[in-house]
């Protein structure tokens, strides 16, 4: 199936500082990228009149906004139902995207298997990030990562970390648990074929849902490391502790929605108390 010029890039953003316009910018540059569909959750009013008078000057890029910071979850799927194109892109507006990234990640993912590819998420300095490729997530392995007992490589077994970015780089795309929404695409039909994002979600956690729910439908999620994209850190105005807060009810949300009653549900009640430890650990770390 071909892709040029039949993928929308989704962007959400919030107070996301200078690196939007490179952002969008790279997106436009994007051969095969038809449409942007900006999602604003919040913006100064500066911001946001620079947005929309480039929307007026850009006919590919398509602003939404007017209904104030809905969450993550519930702005992706605003702005997926919005979108046009057969292959939905979902784009952090921190992340830059590399010359080819979007058509590398939508040839993966304009099939007729339902498929979720993520992308190869890099700092400035081209190393790496954390997140772009992941195992399963359960219990232990979020009480493995947040304690920091997390080691590399299968041979770890119980022990191997959450997170495979300190594990060989593939050389071709792979088949992973978990891969980021800061850069995914996927089928238009096949998002909203298992309901698209879960909207109880306000922030993080999301995306590994999306996975987990591609993969109960026998669906392939895959990870491409040539398609590439930086992103910058650092440049949201969202205080820290309120991402931290968001991230634990995310987890929490999400061990409950899986958890087998009775009993899969007193583990995370026991577990909850470590992992609100873990996470002030951060915020407190973040000061």
């Amino acid at each position: 199936m071909g892709t040029e010029a039949r993928i929308s890039a989704i962007v959400v953003t919030y107070h996301s500082g200078e690196i939007l316009r490179a952002c969008l910018k790279g997106l436009l540059a994007a051969p095969a990228c038809a449409e942007i569909v900006l999602v604003n959750n919040g913006n100064p009013d500066a911001v946001l009149e620079e947005l929309a008078n480039w929307a007026g000057r850009e006919p590919r890029l398509k602003l939404i906004t007017g209904h104030g910071n809905i969450g993550f979850s519930r702005a992706c799927n605003l702005g997926a139902r919005a979108a046009t194109c057969p292959v939905l892109v979902f784009v952090n507006p921190d992340c830059v995207v590399e010359t080819g990234t979007l058509a590398k990640l939508a040839a993966l993912a304009d099939t007729d298997v339902a498929s979720l590819i993520g992308g190869h998420i890099c700092d400035e300095q081209g190393l790496e990030q954390r997140g772009a490729r992941r195992g399963t997530l359960s219990l232990w392995s979020a009480c493995v990562s947040f304690a920091g007992l997390g080691r590399p490589g299968p041979e770890a077994g119980i022990w191997r970390d959450f997170n495979r970015n300190r594990e060989p780089m593939p050389v071709a795309p792979i088949e992973v648990p978990v891969v980021s929404g800061a850069l995914m695409a996927t089928r238009s039909d096949s998002f909203w074929r298992i309901g698209g994002f879960d909207e109880a979600y306000f922030l993080h956690v999301e995306d590994i849902d999306l996975c987990h729910r591609y993969g109960l439908g026998g669906g392939k999620v895959m990870f491409d490391p040539a398609a590439r994209a930086t992103h910058i850190g650092g440049t949201s105005q969202a205080a820290s502790w309120r991402v931290e807060t968001a991230k634990l009810q995310s987890f929490l949300y999400y061990f409950w929605k899986y958890a087998r009653p009775p009993f899969g549900h007193l583990c995370v009640l026991l577990v909850a108390p470590l992992l609100a430890l873990a996470i002030l650990k951060r915020i407190i770390r973040a000061k």
